[in-house]
């Protein structure tokens, strides 16, 4: 697969195979080493990158509905915002003329139906990309579902306790 990948201001071409069980990775026309081991699942891993070790946690933006994706990967303390968009989808729009276009929602729903184990914040609270909103247990299991971008808290729809659907609002932005 071919990707676009955008961080803050930068644009980078990957390419990802797998051949015998591994990874091949060209970032930039360069091949690169890449090994990884998911530690914590869903979202924490451990990689080797041109034999340098990182520990991430990758988050993604649930919200999306085309072929562009939203990552918000922290590293040592820092949270990236990464935008990983199919290559071929990018020249399309490219030759299409369509801008990309940084749609802020105005609702947090929830991506998977289940049982609302605890609400993280208040109304009023000033959230940042990243931050724990809602913890919701699913097929048994306890999935914390953070803001994908800064925001303030408006409404809160929910209460521990209460069982929500899929793509319920459980929470509202200013």
């Amino acid at each position: 697969m071919k990707y676009i990948a955008k961080i803050k201001d930068k644009k980078f071409k990957i390419s990802i195979e797998e051949k015998d069980d591994k990874l091949e990775v060209i970032l930039d026309n360069i091949p690169v080493s890449v090994d990884f081991t998911l530690v914590k699942p869903p979202n924490f891993l451990s990689f080797l990158l041109d034999n340098r070790s990182y520990d991430a946690e990758v988050n993604v933006d649930s919200g999306r509905q085309d072929a562009t994706q939203k990552y918000f990967v922290t590293i040592k303390g820092k949270k990236y915002e990464c935008i990983l968009e199919d290559e071929k989808f990018a020249k399309l729009k490219d030759f299409a003329g369509i801008k990309s276009k940084t749609k802020v929602e105005k609702e947090f729903k929830t991506p998977m139906p289940g049982l609302v184990v605890a609400v993280e914040v208040n109304e009023g609270d000033k959230v940042k990309a990243g931050d724990g909103l809602v913890i919701v247990e699913a097929m048994k299991m306890e999935n914390e579902l953070k803001a994908s971008f800064d925001a303030k808290i408006k409404q809160i729809n929910v209460k521990p306790g209460q069982p929500v659907e899929k793509d319920e609002v459980l929470i509202v932005f200013e």
